[in-house]
């Protein structure tokens, strides 16, 4: 079942309080003890297998970018600058993106 963690969290805490009125009455305090935790845990459990999920994800996506390309000393600190190669063609910035024949670029610009 693929649920968001804001419906498991809501899930458990009705869980627990519901074992908690209910232990109370029937079962006995130790027993009420034991299955709250038993929740508690499977809320925690729950939690982190999302957020483990969530991460490899991420890093799932990171492998797939692009890799960046060396950066050419003219573009140390441009805005402009992108560097990243598109199907073996190299966009290096938004206003040279093939890049300069020069040492410097006249268009250069800090953030």
């Amino acid at each position: 079942m693929n649920c968001s963690l804001f419906i498991k969290g809501i899930s458990a805490a009705a869980a627990t309080i519901i074992c908690g009125y209910f232990g109370t009455q029937y079962l006995g305090r130790n027993i009420m003890y034991v299955i709250s935790g038993a929740i508690v845990g499977t809320g925690i459990t729950a939690f982190m297998v999302d957020r483990i999920t969530g991460q490899n994800e991420i890093d799932q996506v990171m492998l797939r970018r692009p890799r960046p390309l060396n950066r050419p000393t003219s573009c140390i600190g441009c805005k402009y600058y992108h560097g990243i190669s598109y199907n073996g063609s190299p966009l290096i910035c938004s206003v040279h993106p093939e890049g300069i024949e020069g040492a410097k670029c006249p268009d250069w610009q800090g953030f």
